[in-house]
């Protein structure tokens, strides 16, 4: 599997967050090294999905012992599930269901969705009375930085990982 990175924030896309859809290539080690708590939810692609995973996040969150969080990561996680629903409509059908990750990384609270389509997020320019494309502009607004991942099958044919797309808050115990 190889991981391209691209879009906004992606040179600081931090490797605890973006490796997590890899291979685990450290399983065999003697003594595994310490990890990040994470947890993981899986979407099937539902009208429901949205709110499915803000009921993960913050029962998560509750759980990590930051509830200041939960609203503001409730908001990012729904937008990034919507826009994978949305724009990844087609290839959910053919591909893996949608992955949701938390994980709890010293300063930092991250957030992944992966989808299985190659189409990068774009914040829209849409006017002031636009009715959509203000999600990925609240995702930026309430995060310290995202971006993308475009996740390949590692084959030649270059065909169809996906993508992730992350974000990241920083870690304040309330």
């Amino acid at each position: 599997m190889t991981a391209d990175l691209a879009g906004p924030g992606a040179a600081a896309a931090p490797p605890w967050l973006t490796s997590m859809f890899e291979r685990d290539d450290v399983a065999d080690l003697p003594v595994p090294p310490p990890v990040p708590l994470s947890a993981t939810c899986t979407l099937q692609g539902r009208v429901t999905s949205a709110a499915a995973a803000r009921d993960f996040t913050a029962v998560t969150l509750d759980e990590w012992g930051f509830p200041c969080l939960i609203d503001d990561a409730q908001l990012v996680v729904s937008e990034l599930v919507t826009n994978a629903l949305r724009h990844a409509r087609a290839d959910v059908a053919a591909g893996p269901p949608i992955q949701l990750r938390l994980v709890n990384h010293r300063f930092h609270i991250g957030c992944a969705v992966r989808d299985s389509s190659e189409r990068v997020p774009a914040p829209a320019a849409g006017g002031d009375l636009s009715e959509t494309g203000r999600g990925l502009h609240l995702v930026e607004a309430l995060t310290a930085t995202w971006g993308w991942i475009l996740i390949g099958d590692g084959n030649s044919g270059g065909g169809g990982g996906g993508k992730v797309v992350w974000a990241l808050f920083e870690a304040r115990a309330s």
